[in-house]
C-alpha cells in the first residue's frame, strides 16, 4: 500500500483546508480533505480527529463547542505553519492519484450486499435460504481454492 502523507503532512494539509474553509467542524474537515486529496483515498475518523486535537494543543488550531458541535478556526501560527508550506495539498493529491485502487476483500462486498438488502431482518423460508447459498456457492468454491500466492 502506498503511504500518501510523510511525516507531518496530515497535519499541513489539515491546516490548508482549515484556512480554506475557515471555521468548520471536524467532519467539514474530513470531507473537505478527501475532496482534495481525491484519488481512492478515503480520510479516516480514527486518524483526523486525533491530528485536529493535536493541532489545537499545539496551538494551530482554535476549537470551540457549538450546537454540540467542535468547530476549528486556523489561527496566526496556524497560517503562518501554512505559508511555510504551500503545496503539501498538490503533492499529496499527486500521490493519490498514482496510487494503486485499494482490493477489494470478500467482507467488504458482503457488508455492501448486506446493507443494501431490502427488509435484511426478515426470516426467510428455506427455499429462499437454499437459493441464495446455491447463488453464492460458485464463488465460494471459487474462494475455496487457492491462488498461486498462498499454494505451498
Amino acid at each position: 500500500m502506498t503511504r500518501l502523507f510523510a511525516r507531518g503532512e496530515l497535519k499541513q494539509a489539515l491546516l490548508h483546508v482549515a484556512a480554506e474553509l475557515g471555521p468548520a467542524n471536524g467532519y467539514a474537515i474530513m470531507q473537505g480533505l478527501g475532496d482534495r486529496v481525491g484519488g481512492s483515498w478515503q480520510p479516516s475518523p480514527g486518524a483526523i480527529y486525533p491530528a485536529l486535537l493535536a493541532l489545537e494543543d499545539e496551538g494551530l488550531l482554535a476549537g470551540r463547542s457549538e450546537d454540540g458541535t467542535r468547530r476549528y478556526e486556523i489561527t496566526g501560527a496556524g497560517r503562518r505553519e501554512v505559508s511555510a508550506d504551500p503545496d503539501v495539498l498538490e503533492a499529496v493529491a499527486g500521490r493519490a492519484l498514482r496510487a494503486p485502487a485499494p482490493a477489494v476483500t470478500v467482507g467488504a462486498v458482503l457488508d455492501r450486499l448486506v446493507a443494501s438488502a431490502p427488509h435484511r431482518e426478515r426470516p426467510l423460508a428455506p427455499a429462499a435460504v437454499a437459493r441464495i447459498e446455491a447463488l453464492f456457492e460458485p464463488v465460494l468454491a471459487e474462494l475455496r481454492t487457492p491462488t498461486a500466492e498462498e499454494a505451498p
